[in-house]
């Protein structure tokens, strides 16, 4: 393989390939002004423990965003360690109370972060707290 043939593997190749990794890990910005999110965090979930849950406070004139490609609640989980986690069906109605719960930690140490995000008639919406 001669040195131009190594470089066009690197534009044709490699080059596209960035790209894509580049788009694809872009954030989705909320838009507009009457947007935002709300989050809480269950932290130190010890090997063995479960049943950690955490309130989502909802700001007020907010309701639960819509997320148009799946039509489904606009939110999102992130967490570490060996655990699962989910929005509670039977105790949130996604307009007075979210809530998130989480399995048994596996790992030495777990922790998750539940985001919501919300239209707001007023941008300047402060948390209201169940």
């Amino acid at each position: 393989m001669n040195a131009m043939q190594h470089i066009r593997l690197l534009v044709y190749g490699l080059v596209p390939l960035a790209i894509g990794m580049a788009v694809s890990a872009d954030a989705q910005p909320l838009g507009r002004d009457t947007q935002t999110s709300s989050s809480c965090q269950i932290g130190n979930i010890k090997k063995g423990a479960s049943g950690k849950q955490c309130d989502v406070p909802i700001p007020q004139s907010c309701k639960v965003a819509i997320n148009s490609t799946t039509k489904t609640h606009w939110a999102d989980i992130e967490k570490s360690g060996g655990i699962s986690c989910r929005f509670d069906n039977k105790l949130t109605d996604w307009k007075t109370r979210i809530t998130g719960t989480c399995g048994t930690c596996q790992a030495r140490q777990c922790s998750a972060k539940f985001t919501v995000y919300f239209d707001c008639s007023q941008p300047d919406s402060k948390p209201k707290f169940p």
